[in-house]
This record gives structure tokens, sequence and C-alpha cells, in this order.
């Protein structure tokens, strides 16, 4: 940017210095200016370049980030979605209510406890096959 703001006045100036009417003390210097100025044109076409090079590697650099992010955030919410399943069903078990079939079934709590591995087993399959884990 230094550079940028240092070329584009005299750019200007130059210009002006080859281009327009001068005195004729510099009249001489008129193709001596026309050099300077196609170099300095040449140094602001490269700084243009370089910023937009620059540009772009950032905004690559950003979206790689963000496809990081969401690959991070499937799995999360793949694990949280097995966890939760899992939870519900032992918050619901896990209330005291009196009338409970599984209470009076010797196999309740095992078939129970089974149901809740194979519910979450089914969803870590199912993410894993849609890789989200």
């Amino acid at each position: 940017m230094v550079l940028k703001h240092a070329v584009t006045p005299l750019l200007e100036d130059t210009g002006k210095l080859f281009r327009g009417r001068v005195p004729d003390v510099c009249s001489h210097t008129q193709e001596y200016f026309r050099d300077v100025y196609d170099h300095l044109n040449h140094i602001n076409a490269s700084i243009d370049t370089i910023r937009d090079t620059i540009s772009t590697a950032i905004q690559v650099n950003l979206s790689i980030v963000t496809i990081e992010e969401s690959e991070v955030t499937k799995r999360l919410a793949a694990w949280a979605g097995i966890f939760a399943v899992a939870t519900a069903f032992a918050g619901i078990w896990g209330m005291n209510f009196e009338h409970m079939p599984e209470l009076r079934w010797l196999y309740g709590y095992p078939a129970a406890l089974m149901l809740i591995a194979l519910v979450c087993f089914v969803l870590y399959r199912r993410f894993k096959r849609a890789g989200w884990l």
C-alpha cells in the first residue's frame, strides 16, 4: 500500500511532464519522462496484480477454514444426536413411575439398555455412511 500511494501521484506528474506543455528548458527531457512514466505504469500494474493475488489467496484460505469448520460441526452434531437419543431413553426410564411394564419383568432393564445401545448403533452406522463420522 505504501508503494501504491507513492506511485499513483508520480504517474500523474510524469504524464504531464512528457505529454503536456513544458518549459523550453525541460523540452529535451520528455523522452526521459516518458520512460519514467512507462516504468511507473508497469510498477502500478504489478502492484495491482500482487494485491489481487494476495486477496485471492486469503479468500481461498478462508474458504478452506470454513469447510473444515463445517466438517467438525457435522461430526459434533452427529455425536450429539447419538447421545441425545440415549439421554432421552435413560431420562424417560429413569423416572420413578409406579406402573412401568419393565419394572415387573425380569429382563426389563437389560432390554431397555439393549434398545438404547441398538438405537445408538443404528444412528452411528447411518452417520458413518453419510460421512459425518
